[in-house]
């Protein structure tokens, strides 16, 4: 048998029904002290004269007969509810960086180690109260476990492996996996690893065993010298013809003061005005971004310089191979109907239905499958999977598990449906694990449904299901990228509109909501209910449309518009548009010490010959192959001076493809090598995965985990207002004045 814990509460009627419980008491309160004070004026004087004794007793007869009329009116009822027992809290992990540079004293005698440690010695008395015991861990070279924060660290202190540790202490993580995982840490990690590849590979296993990363951030004067570099260079590796991209670099430095660089952006070898880039004192990671527009098919090279920085790349604008779509139907409307007459007047895009018919005997449209893949060779030919109006018991534990490691290989997957009862039984399964939001409880939803229904009736709010309403855009550039993806002057494209919407609780961390309601809000929540919102999840990315495939929209528009057409093909485009089509570099790096070897990852190339060149000055050398692949070949390289090289790779096909990377002399390595604590890096880690950076105070979510209880077994309803005794005493407590004013003759 369950245990419960039970929550007593109070429930009005009549005119206080829509009061809060402790609102209503005050009320009842204050129309109890004004009655008392008007019942001693009406007995002050009297036609016969009477003693204060029997002013205040007939007083108190007729203010208990008031206060119980009040009481009457207000209709209290005692509730008791009763709760599950919740699960017995999972327990922290706390890793603590014992590395040289957090074991390394400033000039005031002050260590990195000092400071984390005293900013969680205010926080821990919260983190033993909030979670089921604390585990501690020491890392630097490894990771080891400890007996406590304060013991030595006994592992090698050559080198920081940052982020290993925290995957290692991810996929170590006990039954039900960490409540969540503290990192004191100056945020250094100098294995070699990529900064973007390992902030990818901790968000995403996080996300996966949905476990929250909290910092503390290390922090003394040792911060060395100044200096400025180029963090990270991003582009798209191919675009369409007739579209807007955005190219983004991210700078790290430290400077004493605020200075300026100079930016130096070409495109084709056109030079674009010459700005400037402003540094602020400290340690920052500074953001510089320029959109470029992309008209005929070909190859865009850019080239970005700030200050001794160089990056360079190449953008090829070429229509996709065709996208394989996988459409399963749960439950049967015009939604496939509808989309199925999109994607075919585009020869981007090839359909293949799964239906799920009531009749297993049916016979299926010609092209269909009779069931949904329960692996992920059977889904590999497909690069986007739709799921529309699915419900729980359709997909079994397989297919969800099929799903999942097929979006991590790359694929897409959207998930479609306008109806509540379809989300909720995979709350907690499989699927939710790689969509971006967490869809609602049942009880909220009840609620919120009802309160809207009401508010229908009342003409307070205007869902209404025969009105179509506007999508509300976020103010974000994925946004205006979905729309200038295909801009095409003769069909504008405009904001689609939907009847019925699925209600989700919030978004995960980590995931970006393009569109929500306009009006309505989300169950228990002060933000207006999601839309659309997407997220990546491992090599691939997942979206949740919450309304319909927007047929309503489409079947109000006159029969010569293409709204719709246009919204729905360049959505998929959009989500489409960092999927690898053909011979591709595998996570290329921008910057490489010279003399360090470096391996350089081709996708695309099948098993077929391949041949890779490094080129400086007109002079190159060709790389040799570590080891056959069939998904990513691998050659190793290693520069021998400093330069912008460039790697050409051409398949068995003559396919090229083509990227640079600057070879510069390396920075002194090792752990006291005088850097910055990387703070900004331990933000972004804790913003995508649903933690933060904790200075003095605990973070309110562990309050709150402490506070909150099980599911809802059931309530109890104690009317105290319709009680034979509540009557009697009313009744008595009148006659009883009636008599006294009869007998003192005042009658």
């Amino acid at each position: 048998m369950n245990s419960e814990t039970q929550s007593i509460t109070w429930r009005f009627g009549g005119w206080l029904a829509h009061q809060p419980a402790d609102d209503a008491w005050r009320i009842i309160g204050v129309g109890a002290l004004l009655g008392v004070c008007l019942l001693l004026g009406m007995y002050r004087r009297t036609l016969v004269s009477l003693s204060l004794g029997r002013r205040l007793v007939l007083c108190v007869l007729r203010g208990a007969l008031w206060l119980g009329l009040l009481i009457l009116l207000a209709a209290p009822t005692r509730i008791t509810r009763f709760y599950e027992q919740p699960p017995k809290a999972r327990p922290l992990a706390v890793l603590v960086d014992r590395s040289g540079s957090m074991m390394t004293a400033d000039n005031r005698r002050h260590r990195r180690i000092d400071d984390a440690l005293r900013r969680w010695r205010d926080v821990e008395p919260a983190a033993q109260a909030a979670f089921n015991g604390i585990r501690t861990f020491a890392f630097a070279d490894g990771i080891r476990s400890v007996p406590s924060v304060e013991a030595p660290g006994l592992v090698p202190a050559e080198r920081t492996r940052f982020f290993s540790a925290l995957q290692r202490a991810l996929a170590d993580a006990p039954p039900g996996g960490w409540a969540g995982v503290v990192t004191l840490t100056d945020g250094l990690d100098n294995s070699g690893v990529a900064m973007k590849a390992g902030v990818a590979a901790v968000t995403r296993d996080a996300l996966a065993t949905g476990t929250p990363l909290y910092f503390i951030a290390g922090r003394n004067r040792y911060a060395g010298g100044p200096f400025f570099g180029l963090r990270d260079w991003d582009a798209p590796v191919r675009t369409l013809p007739k579209s807007n991209f955005r190219v983004q670099a991210t700078f790290d430095s430290f400077q004493p003061a605020a200075s300026t660089q100079k930016v130096r952006f070409t495109v084709n070898g056109v030079a674009r005005p010459v700005t400037e880039l402003n540094l602020p004192a400290g340690r920052r990671l500074t953001t510089w971004s320029a959109e470029v527009r992309a008209d005929d098919p070909g190859v865009l090279e850019l080239e970005l310089q700030v200050g001794q920085e160089i990056a360079r790349t190449e953008v090829r604008v070429e229509l996709p191979a065709s996208n394989q779509i996988l459409y399963y139907q749960g439950a049967l409307d015009w939604s496939y109907r509808f989309l199925a007459d999109i994607l075919k007047r585009d020869a981007a895009f090839v359909l293949t239905p799964v239906f799920h018919f009531p009749n297993p005997n049916a016979v299926l449209p010609p092209g269909a499958l009779r069931q949904m893949p329960a692996s992920e060779k059977d889904l590999a030919p497909f690069q986007i999977v739709i799921l529309a109006n699915v419900s729980a018991p359709q997909l079994s534990s397989a297919q969800q598990s099929a799903l999942g490691g097929w979006v991590r290989s790359g694929g897409i997957l959207i998930f479609l449906t306008p109806d509540d009862d379809s989300t909720e039984g995979f709350s907690g399964s499989e699927l939710e694990k790689m969509l971006p939001v967490v869809f609602a409880p049942t009880n909220s939803r009840i609620a919120d449904d009802a309160s809207r229904v009401v508010g229908r009736f009342r003409g307070l709010t205007a869902s209404d299901p025969a009105k179509l309403v506007a999508y509300a855009w976020e103010r974000t550039p994925r946004v205006g990228e979905i729309f200038a993806q295909a801009e095409r002057k003769d069909v504008p494209l405009v904001s689609p509109l939907f009847s019925e919407y699925a209600h989700v609780a919030r978004a995960k961390p980590g995931a970006e909501v393009l569109a929500r309601h306009p009006t309505d809000l989300a169950p228990g929540s002060n933000e207006r209910a999601i839309l659309l919102a997407v997220q990546r999840y491992g090599r691939g990315q997942s979206a949740v449309l919450t309304t319909d495939a927007l047929w309503r929209w489409k079947l109000n528009q006159p029969a010569a518009e293409r709204g719709a057409e246009l919204f729905w093909q360049n959505l998929f485009a959009w989500l489409g548009r960092d999927r690898q089509h053909g011979l591709a570099f595998e996570n290329p790096p921008f910057k490489v010490s010279v003399g360090k070897e470096l391996v350089w990852g081709i996708s695309g190339a099948g098993t077929g010959s391949l041949k890779v060149e490094a080129k400086l000055g007109g002079q190159g050398m060709e790389l040799k192959e570590a080891a056959p692949s069939e998904e990513i070949r691998r050659f190793p390289w290693r520069p021998s001076r400093e330069g912008l090289w460039e790697i050409d790779a051409s398949d068995a096909g003559g396919r090229p493809v083509r990227h640079w990377v600057s070879a510069q002399k390396a920075d002194s390595e090792g752990e006291l090598s005088g850097q910055a604590p990387d703070e900004e890096l331990l933000r972004q880690l804790a913003e995508r995965t649903g933690g933060s950076v904790l200075e003095s105070t605990p973070p309110s979510s562990w309050t709150k985990g402490r506070e909150s209880r099980g599911d809802l077994l059931g309530e109890r309803a104690d009317p105290l207002w319709h009680r034979p005794w509540v009557f009697g005493a009313l009744l008595g407590c009148y006659c009883a004045e009636l008599l006294l004013r009869r007998r003192w003759k005042l009658l």
